[in-house]
């Protein structure tokens, strides 16, 4: 077959394979890493100067709240991308919105907050109370030592702050279950929650001064009045109580 080949000026099938070029494999495609699209909320959110149409197409308003740069102190070229600054909320963040819905405690943590403060703010006064007694009384034992001392001092704190301690509780526990209920059922008619709060006072006053007669109990009333009073001002300072 190679001598009749070359005698027909055809070239023989080896160099013919030999000659023929082969196709190179095409490299396969790299692929295409898309970032994710951020949406209008967000990049409105994390830029310092919002574009103003990307928040009226988000129907959102120029974020409030102070700036926070993570890259503070490093240069452009190592962070290696264009920095942006952060606002920082000025208010708490819930997860779920019936926890943002919440504007008070429930009367549960609300008569643990008044009985624990007021019995803690009890023994303090009584404390203070019984040191100074200890101070101005002078000892009718003249040969006073040191353990007599200790002991005295223990026994005139003890005594002014247990009875302290006991009605200031009392008194948080009559004032917090009293607000918790007049809230409760004079919310839906549209009583505000310091009137609730002062009727609360009143409540309380009257309640612990009412085993003495009517008269006494008006009167505690009116003291509670003017405490509930200074409890409602000072929620404007401190709104956790």
């Amino acid at each position: 077959m190679g001598l009749l080949d070359r005698l027909t000026g055809r070239k023989p099938r080896s160099e013919e394979s030999a000659t023929t070029v082969e196709p190179t494999p095409s490299s396969a495609p790299e692929p295409v890493v898309s970032l994710p699209s951020t949406s209008p909320a967000h990049d409105a959110l994390r830029d310092v100067q919002p574009n103003a149409t990307l928040l009226s197409a988000a129907g959102l308003s120029a974020p409030q709240g102070k700036l926070y740069n993570p890259y503070e102190g490093l240069s452009t070229q190592a962070i290696g991308t264009k920095p942006h600054l952060f606002r920082l909320p000025e208010q708490p963040e819930f997860v779920f919105e019936e926890e943002a819905s919440v504007r008070r405690r429930d009367w549960t943590q609300h008569l643990q907050f008044y009985c624990g403060g007021g019995y803690l703010a009890g023994g303090v006064v009584g404390v203070a109370a019984g040191l100074y007694k200890f101070v101005v009384t002078k000892p009718e034992v003249v040969t006073d030592t040191l353990k007599l001392k200790t002991n005295r001092l223990l026994n005139t704190c003890g005594s002014f702050a247990r009875p302290w301690s006991n009605s200031c509780g009392i008194m948080g526990l009559f004032f917090s279950g009293a607000e918790s209920l007049y809230v409760y059922q004079l919310e839906p008619y549209g009583v505000p929650d310091n009137a609730c709060t002062l009727l609360a006072g009143f409540t309380s006053g009257a309640l612990f001064r009412l085993p003495r007669g009517p008269r006494q109990a008006a009167v505690a009333g009116a003291v509670g009045v003017v405490a509930a009073g200074g409890i409602t001002a000072l929620r404007k300072v401190f709104p956790s109580l």
